[in-house]
């Protein structure tokens, strides 16, 4: 485990490292997007600041939410700053508050045009570079496993966290998981996106798939079951896949699914 990276005579946490570079390469997609559709403007500036408080909220309530107990001593023993600092962050809460803070930004703001399908590639790739950082500094990475590709550590690694279920064992090395998920998620929508008919489609397929295998993997992690057996980021997911589904079987009942056939097509249909 690697949770600092030395850089000469300064040591950088590395997982914080990693989710700085993550940030700055989704907003440098997002931005260049944004630029290209000829969409950068004041109020898109606002909705997006909007989403970036959202996300950073969402990180942190998600987490807060699997891990009540910590926070009693925490704040007891510990400045509010530390607490938030070293609370740790969900992804799957920053994506869903980030989502549903632009939405009511954009209506506030009275913001029609969709703008999803400009962050449908800095969100996997921000996912995937965030998530080396969590592989290289966060324990237990899964359950145990014996499958041969399941990574074990050494038991001083292990020691250096609070809790670490499983850790005696080879586990699975679910963040690499997630970062061969995403990259494979970044060349199937480069294939995809000419062929979706409306804009903001391509994000949420994105979602769909990203929020099902999250589901799945959840299985394999070791967040605490909150209810019915089942973890808060899958409690947070249930809705969001729901609302997703439904969006695509409307879409797909209506015809609006279907790109618009070429002109030439047409005029040749009707002879």
């Amino acid at each position: 485990m690697l949770p600092l990276l030395q850089v000469g005579p300064v040591s950088v946490a590395t997982h914080d490292l990693f989710t700085v570079l993550a940030l700055g390469i989704g907003f440098a997609i997002y931005y260049r997007e944004l630029r290209r559709r000829s969409m950068l403007g004041p109020r898109i500036v606002l909705i997006t600041l909007a989403g970036l408080v959202g996300g950073i909220l969402g990180s942190r309530v998600l987490l807060a939410w699997e891990h009540l107990d910590w926070y009693a001593p925490a704040l007891a023993g510990h400045p509010i700053t530390w607490v938030i600092e070293n609370s740790g962050k969900s992804i799957i809460g920053a994506v869903f508050a980030a989502y549903l803070t632009m939405v009511v930004a954009k209506r506030i703001l009275g913001y029609t045009r969709s703008t999803g399908d400009c962050y449908a590639f800095a969100l996997p790739i921000a996912i995937a570079v965030g998530r080396i950082g969590c592989f290289l500094s966060e324990l237990p990475l899964g359950t145990p496993t014996d499958l041969p590709w399941g990574v074990t550590v050494s038991p001083e690694a292990a020691a250096a966290f609070g809790s670490c279920p499983g850790c005696d064992l080879p586990m699975h090395p679910t963040m690499l998981y997630e970062i061969a998920f995403n990259v494979l998620a970044v060349g199937v929508m480069l294939r995809l996106r000419s062929r979706l008919a409306i804009q903001g489609d391509l994000v949420k397929s994105y979602l769909l798939a990203a929020g099902t295998f999250r589901f799945l993997v959840e299985f394999i992690r070791t967040s605490p079951p909150q209810l019915a057996g089942l973890t808060a980021p899958q409690l947070v997911l249930i809705p969001m896949l729901a609302y997703l589904v439904i969006h695509f079987v409307r879409e797909r009942r209506a015809g609006l699914d279907r790109p618009p056939q070429p002109l030439g097509a047409l005029a040749g249909a009707g002879t």
